[in-house]
């Protein structure tokens, strides 16, 4: 397809294929279909952001990238948004795109979605589009065609009011250089929304879509360790109850996919044990007993993230540590300037001021200590946790309760 680019918003350039794999060199993405895909994610968003104005908002995984640091932004191959407005309004912008774009292709066509059994009842509207594509067969993960594209899905959730929003720019998302401004989801609802994702028997993902639970945990657990300090934990938690009350409900009236809450009235108490029975189950992944979720986090790893983010397992099962901690303390009302003295304290068992002999001692000597004082506090056997790397067995000990005592038994035998 000849595309005229003079009609996007963003450069010519930025769809070009040396550049998108230059980007993908250069921020050690393996999949160049998906980062192609997540550049038209945005390139659609702006389009209908032009004509819907301040009634659509982004929401979701490409939303999400736009707090993240480059170096762990992912990919995304859709677009979730939610709209102010009808479904006959959302029908006619998404002709007006494929008019001015489209060039009669036959590409950029939006074909609407009508699941035979819906899992949810609120207004979803849920839209299939083939975008243009400069890449190869093999680079789209295809078997050789005539048809240069990519399909692409689009998503809108209508609303009755306006959302608020945050105006953000595109200057350091990894896809482009951008310096167009974006409608997205303002970072403590955004937050809130994706903590609503765990908890896989009542308002979080279920297990047949585990490769959506590994996705937006990666999500929460990133928000967590970079964005924690840009966000207000008790507005959080006002926000969290709501949509999980609002998500229980709506379950609880549906029919068919969730007999387990059917006419069931909202219990918290029943979804925070839901939310840390799933964590603990993340914290225990890298015990080799748990062949589902390994396959899954390996997958996510190869199709979403670049090579440099270190996201196995183990990682996993410390992540879930922490978002477990984050979730307990939003649950407290304290805060969280914990999470910041734990991040300092995984920080000071990297030893980075010794080397050699001399750093494998003190590795040895910190770990056996945790196992041997704080062992008891861990998920899973103390004859396990030997085999692990001192990080590791941190996040396997720490709790809120004994974090302090912790804390200051390292700097005891660190010296």
């Amino acid at each position: 397809m000849i595309m005229d680019y003079k009609k996007l918003f963003h450069d010519e350039v930025a769809f070009q294929h040396e550049t998108l794999e230059t980007r993908m060199q250069n921020y050690g993405f393996k999949n160049m279909g998906r980062m192609e895909l997540f550049l038209w994610d945005l390139e659609l968003f702006l389009q209908m952001q032009d004509r819907l104005g301040d009634r659509v908002v982004l929401k979701g995984g490409a939303a999400t990238q736009f707090y993240l640091p480059k170096e762990v932004q992912r990919t995304s191959v859709d677009i979730d948004m939610l709209f102010a407005g009808t479904e006959s309004e959302i029908d006619e912008v998404l002709n007006q795109i494929e008019a001015a774009i489209s060039d009669g292709s036959g590409l950029l066509h939006f074909r609407k979605h009508i699941p035979k059994k819906p899992k949810t009842t609120l207004p979803l509207f849920t839209y299939y589009t083939d975008i243009p594509s400069v890449l190869t067969a093999a680079e789209r993960n295809v078997r050789d065609n005539d048809t240069q594209s990519q399909e692409l899905k689009v998503e809108f959730i209508t609303q009755g009011e306006k959302r608020e929003y945050s105006l953000v720019s595109g200057e350091d998302i990894f896809a482009v250089h951008s310096t167009k401004k974006y409608q997205v989801l303002p970072l403590d609802s955004l937050f809130a929304d994706k903590l609503t994702t765990i908890g896989r028997n009542t308002i979080g993902v279920q297990d047949d879509r585990m490769d959506e639970q590994v996705k937006q945990f990666y999500d929460i657990l990133m928000l967590t360790r970079y964005c924690r300090e840009s966000m207000n934990a008790a507005e959080i938690w006002n926000r969290y109850k709501a949509r999980a009350e609002e998500e229980w409900n709506e379950r609880a009236n549906s029919d068919g996919e969730w007999e387990v809450l059917k006419a069931k009235s909202f219990s918290l108490d029943e979804v925070i044990e839901d939310v840390k029975n799933q964590l603990q189950r993340y914290e225990q992944v890298d015990n080799g007993e748990d062949k589902e979720l390994k396959k899954a986090i390996n997958d996510f790893k190869g199709l979403y993230l670049n090579s440099k983010v270190s996201y196995a397992p183990a990682d996993i099962a410390c992540g879930a540590s922490l978002v477990r901690i984050m979730y307990e303390l939003l649950i407290m009302g304290d805060g969280w300037s914990k999470i910041t003295d734990l991040l300092d304290t995984e920080d000071l068992l990297c030893f980075r001021e010794l080397s050699g002999k001399e750093k494998g001692n003190k590795v040895r000597k910190v770990r056996d200590m945790l196992i041997e004082r704080f062992g008891d506090a861990s998920p899973i056997p103390v004859k396990i946790l030997k085999g692990k790397s001192l990080q590791r067995v941190f996040w396997s000990v720490v709790t809120i309760e004994n974090m302090d005592e912790i804390k200051a038994a390292i700097e005891e035998v660190a010296g």
